[in-house]
């Protein structure tokens, strides 16, 4: 079977033809007397690296590199909260609003990455409502449980007590 690329040399063997073996400790640079060959970069400046500061960055700048997201940067504002652990806590105080408060919750996360924070904070405050009122059913509910939990218990020791049993 032929060789579809043509001549090829084995690997370790010295190169044929062309551009002189390089000497050690030349590794990446052409030879002597050669320009740089078409985009790449000479030895010891490894790709897209600057030699200080990060990336975007020029020295004596403050922030995060590329216009990234983060504290202090002008036109950020607040962080929107998805309240996604309330939301979580209220399946203990009343599931049904709960299971809508963690879809809200869920909307917030995704309108913040696809950049709507109109709607992630519309999200954010449907859910903090939802949880609050969860919250407030709840606690109404367990307070009414204890109620008739204790009424229950001295209704039946009144009753072992005047029966004898």
């Amino acid at each position: 079977m032929t060789n579809p690329y043509g001549h090829q040399q084995g690997y370790g063997q010295p190169p044929s033809g062309g551009m002189p073996a390089q000497q050690p400790g030349q590794f990446g640079q052409p030879p002597q007397g050669q320009p740089q060959p078409y985009g790449q970069q000479p030895y010891g400046q490894p790709y897209g690296q600057q030699p200080y500061g990060q990336f975007g960055q020029q020295p004596g700048q403050f922030g995060q590199p590329y216009g990234q997201p983060g504290m202090g940067q002008p036109g950020m504002g607040q962080e929107i909260k998805d309240y996604f652990g309330w939301a979580i806590g209220c399946i203990f105080l009343f599931w049904p609003l709960a299971i809508f408060a963690i879809i809200k919750s869920n909307e917030v996360k995704s309108n913040v990455r696809m950049g709507n924070l109109p709607a992630a904070q519309e999200a954010s405050n449907s859910t903090k409502t939802m949880c609050m009122i969860a919250t407030i059913i709840g606690a109404i509910g367990w307070a009414i449980t204890i109620i008739m939990v204790i009424i229950s218990i001295v209704t039946v020791d009144s009753y072992v007590g005047t029966y004898g049993y």
